[in-house]
Order: C-alpha cells, then structure tokens, then sequence
C-alpha cells in the first residue's frame, strides 16, 4: 500500500490488544518507524503489560504517555529514546486525572500538524474522538477492540453515528466536558475497519482485513507443550454470571480435560480474591503473562496444544495466527439467568461461524 513520504501517523491505544493490532496495522501500511507516533492513553489494569510489550520491540519512533505529557513545558512529540516506566507517586495521581487530557491532546496536537493515518484503539472513547476531531489528517483507521468493532460497524451501516442508549447521566457528563473541558466530539462519516472480524462496511466506510501477518511471519520453532492454557475472562466481575457459576462451569471444563494439566491464564481485570480460589480451591497453576497471549504464544512460547476459554477475542486472534497448529476451544456458558445473555450469545454466535478442525465450541461439558 502506498505511503505518504515525510507525513506522521498517529496510534492512540487504552489496551495490550488495541497495542498488538496497531503493530500489525504498521505493517500493513507499510509504514516507517520513525514516522509513527504511539500515544498510550493506558488505565492503571492495562498500562504494565502495555509498556512491557513497547519495551520489548521498537516500533515506534515515539512514544507518548498521555498521563505523562507536562500541561505546560516541553515539546510531548520529541522522542527521547528512553525505556518507560510506570509512576506512581502521588504528583502523577493528581495530574493524571482524566480532566487534564484535553489540555494534553491539544498540547500535542499543536506540535503534530497535520498527520497522514489517525489509528484509533476505541472510535468510542471520548478523548480518542477529540483528537481525531482537533487533528487535520488525510484518514482514520479504526483497531479492534473486541467484539464492539461488530457492534460499531453495524450501527454505522444502519446510519446510525452516534451511540443513542447513553443515560441522561453519561449524556449530562458528556455535556460538561463540551462545555467546561471543550472536547470535541464529532463522530466522522468516513472510517476505514482494520479488523479481524468479518464486517460490512458502512455506505462511506471501508473495512480491512487484519490477518495477522506480521505476527504470523515471525512465528518460531518454539517448544509446544502439552498443557492446556485457559484464558480467564471477567465473566463475574461485568455480570455476566455470578462467581458460584463460573466455578461451576470451570470445575466442569477441568472434568473434561481430567488428563491434562490446565494452566490458567489471568485476566488483567479479574480480581486477585477470584484468582486467589482458582488457585486454592480449583488446585489450578494461574499465570498473568507480561504480554498479549498473542505474542506470548507465538514468539515467547512454550505454546500449548490446547487453548481454551469461555469468551475471550483472543480465541479469534489466536485462531487467524496460528491455524491448524493450535487447538482452540471456546466452553459455552449457561446464560439462561444472564442479565447480559443477548450479548455474550452474539459471540458464540460469531465463534459458531468459524468452527473447523481446529476451533470448536462445545456445550456438553
């Protein structure tokens, strides 16, 4: 794909996955390292494992953590090569209140000019659309994040730009940091999906398929073993099912792999009393991996000869990367009494679709 020669591109991620697919999106674009601007708008869950993969690899020839950018002094775009640590102290709990990011964004928007690509990890999240809105550039590139990028698309193909079921709360919220914080919230009538889910885009929309070539060429002869890893997922910390059923089903997915040893993969939002039981009274090893599973896997290893989970994206990723050289699982849960039974079966529904040798969801367990 052709590139525009001497323009910036910017990436604006909250999460280790919208980081994995930015990484791939560069590749894709063909675009240079020193031309690519990483603007990480990371929450305290997601921001180690974030900057632990930036460390690993050098893909951006500047990096900038938006808590992190002086509200005063200071070019935020300059890169100063250094390696990027977490802080902590009490000056950065202050200044790393969500009301300083306009003023940050802005900061940086003035020292950008106009830009090439904006690659957005959530064309949802407020702050990403103010700087999308407040940037002058040639296209934005919409990431995966999870599921939501099916949801977005159909609503766009439907005309549907903005997201009507707010509350008056969250439209009252809203309305405050128009007024007193002057975000800019427009939605744009033409965005491009870079995704891994099979979409259908919007009448000015175009979709991309991310096949996860930059990972999938790089994948080494790494040891398989022969455990299974679980993802784990926050089924009962968003409602999903309450805790007691989400044991019930995971003693149930231990009975099925009786032989195998099952390695369980923490989620970074599940709480550590939850991870705490599964150790303690499902007997089960619990490991939270420095990086995406993606990388991990493919080029940390060892790599398992089954990968399981209730929901997890990384089913979807996992099965586009490695094929026919991984089994992958997805356990189906009961969500009979599930406040939340319509969205989570719209995922199953979607794994059902891409069942093959490899990928299955199974309900009897």
């Amino acid at each position: 794909m052709a590139k525009v020669q001497g323009m910036k591109n910017a990436f604006l991620i909250k999460t280790p996955l919208q980081l994995l697919n930015a990484i791939e999106a560069k590749y894709y674009f063909n675009l240079d390292t020193d031309d690519c601007i990483l603007v990480v708008m990371s929450d305290r869950k997601s921001l180690p494992q974030v900057l632990a993969l930036i460390n690993k690899i050098n893909e951006w020839g500047t990096v900038i953590v938006l808590n992190e950018v002086s509200l005063f002094f200071g070019n935020p775009v300059i890169n100063e090569n250094k390696t990027l640590h977490i802080n902590y102290d009490l000056k950065s709990k202050i200044l790393s209140k969500s009301v300083f990011n306009v003023h940050r964004l802005n900061r940086i928007s003035h020292y950008l000019g106009s830009i090439n690509y904006i690659f957005i990890g959530d064309v949802r999240y407020i702050y990403m659309k103010h700087f999308m809105n407040i940037v002058p550039h040639n296209e934005i590139v919409v990431l995966d994040d999870g599921i939501a990028t099916i949801k977005i698309a159909e609503d766009r193909k439907k005309g549907v730009l903005e997201n009507k079921n707010d509350s008056v709360i969250k439209k009252l919220k809203l309305y405050s940091k128009k007024i007193f914080q002057g975000v800019k919230n427009k939605s744009k009538n033409s965005l491009c999906f870079f995704t891994m889910f099979d979409v259908a885009p919007g009448e000015n929309d175009r979709v991309i398929k991310n096949s996860f070539e930059h990972i999938r060429s790089a994948i080494d002869l790494l040891p398989v073993s022969d455990e299974v890893y679980f993802i784990g997922s926050p089924v009962s910390e968003t409602g999903i099912l309450s805790r007691d059923e989400c044991f019930m089903h995971m003693r149930r997915v231990i009975k099925y792999f009786s032989n195998k040893k099952i390695i369980y993969i923490a989620h970074r939002r599940e709480s550590a009393e939850k991870l705490n039981m599964i150790k303690n009274d499902l007997n089960l090893s619990v490991v939270l991996f420095d990086y995406p599973i993606e990388y991990q896997l493919a080029l940390i290893g060892p790599r398992p000869k089954v990968l399981a989970s209730f929901v997890s994206t990384a089913l979807d990723s996992c099965r586009l990367i490695f094929g026919s050289k991984l089994e992958i699982i997805s356990f189906k849960l009961n969500l009979t009494d599930s406040p939340k039974r319509e969205l989570v079966e719209k995922i199953y529904m979607s794994y059902k679709s891409s069942i093959n040798k490899h990928f299955n969801v199974i309900s009897d367990y």
